[in-house]
């Protein structure tokens, strides 16, 4: 099975933008059969990254605004590249 974690930097904002993008995942790729569970992982990095099997796969600017739905894509090729 797979995991998908987002990372985010520590503080309210991006925890919102973490508990977004998870929710959009989960409703785009939640019925996916490789999907065992998606994850938050705050971190002391200043860093907002989606990462699939450990492999950070897509990141962006914490400071700027965070599009979830290019989270969402970029999960959807990976796992898509795993199949």
């Amino acid at each position: 099975m797979t995991e998908i974690a987002i990372e985010y930097a520590t503080g309210n904002r991006l925890r919102s933008e973490a508990e977004t993008a998870r929710r959009l995942i989960d409703a785009y790729l939640g019925d996916h059969p490789d999907v065992d569970r998606v994850t938050l992982s705050p971190s002391s990095e200043s860093v907002f990254c989606v990462s699939v099997e450990g492999d950070r796969i897509w990141c962006t600017d914490p400071r700027e605004w965070i599009d979830a739905m290019e989270a969402v894509t970029a999960a959807r090729r990976q796992l898509s590249e795993l199949s």
